[in-house]
């Protein structure tokens, strides 16, 4: 019975045809103390007696919680599990740790047996906050990464070996954001890991291709490494924002048409400026006749004698000098 729920489990999983609609985890990510009792939730709407739980833990290893009869509210857990409790009625199946320990680590789903299928939650991923879960040991880079519809990104992740060998550790990815579940990303064995036997730094990738709006959000690198989970600091993920090609060509045409209108403005106020000036300059015939004439007499000085010699005066022909103004009043 093990090996045929472990089968339709991973059937589901790898096809993403499992059935969410009658059975709800609503508590997608929980984060507890090392120690710490923890609830993880999970309702039924319907009546079926024959339920399982699953762990699939950071190391991509599936196992078996617990099995459960509802009917004759009889239990029977694994033996790694024992320290775990499951409280289930006709509604209800929920999974209880009571001390929690480092290895509790994993993604939790609950199922329920339909005759020869298997319906399971959307998972609930535990995180044990140990005295420092997130360890200066795992270092990920970029810190920050902004990208668009399709771009490609590759997130790295630095391990650093003090107390465990790299034969003993394994990585995964966690990813985090506020409009999805938390999900635990699993590397094939083909990347392009730098690591050897008897290293002190290993280097670990994951290239994300094809991104879309769905994939932002914070990834974080998560080690296990001799029976403790450390994480490291986290990537995080966002959309570039792109102005569409119709708000680009509206905010063009906006442009344009401001543009235009200060030329517009301009000629205008240019046009008005020659009129006014236009009008002060010159004068109607009507203010010609009734203007007054004015009589200019031209004086010119004509040389003079002397007895005594000076020095020979140069005459200006061309300059005339008015030295008096008559004003005559015609009838």
């Amino acid at each position: 019975p093990i090996l045929y729920l472990t089968h339709r489990f991973l059937l589901s999983l790898s096809k993403r045809k499992a059935q969410f609609s009658d059975i709800s985890q609503p508590d997608s990510f929980q984060a507890v103390k090392l120690g710490d009792k923890v609830i993880i939730s999970c309702f039924i709407s319907n009546s079926e007696r024959n339920r399982v739980w699953y762990k699939l833990t950071t190391e991509r290893k599936l196992q078996l919680v617990a099995s459960i009869d509802a009917m004759f509210n009889h239990i029977k857990f694994e033996k790694q599990f024992r320290h775990f409790s499951v409280i289930s009625d006709h509604t209800s199946s929920h999974l209880i740790i009571s001390t929690t320990a480092s290895e509790d680590a994993g993604t939790y789903y609950c199922g329920v047996i339909k005759l020869q299928d298997v319906q399971f939650g959307e998972g609930t991923f535990l995180m044990i906050k140990g005295a420092k879960m997130i360890s200066d040991f795992v270092i990920q880079e970029p810190k920050s990464q902004s990208v668009q519809s399709g771009d490609s990104v590759t997130l790295r992740c630095s391990v650093q070996f003090h107390q465990c060998d790299a034969e003993h550790i394994s990585v995964t990815w966690l990813k985090n954001s506020d409009n999805s579940a938390p999900e635990m990303i699993y590397t094939s064995g083909d990347q392009n890991d730098s690591c050897q036997a008897g290293a002190a730094t290993c280097v670990y990738e994951l290239l994300m291709r094809n991104l879309s709006y769905e994939d932002a959000g914070v990834y974080h690198c998560v080690v296990s490494s001799c029976g403790q989970i450390l994480l490291g600091n986290g990537t995080t993920i966002t959309n570039r924002k792109t102005v569409l090609p119709g708000v680009t060509a509206l905010i063009l045409s906006n442009i344009i048409f401001g543009v235009v209108m200060l030329v517009l403005l301009w000629k205008l106020c240019k046009i008005h400026k020659k009129v006014a000036a236009g009008i002060c300059i010159n004068e109607s015939p009507e203010d010609n006749q009734n203007a007054d004439p004015v009589i200019y007499a031209a004086v010119t000085s004509a040389p003079r004698t002397t007895s005594c010699r000076s020095a020979p005066v140069k005459y200006d022909t061309e300059r005339v000098v008015y030295s008096a103004v008559q004003y005559s009043q015609q009838d």
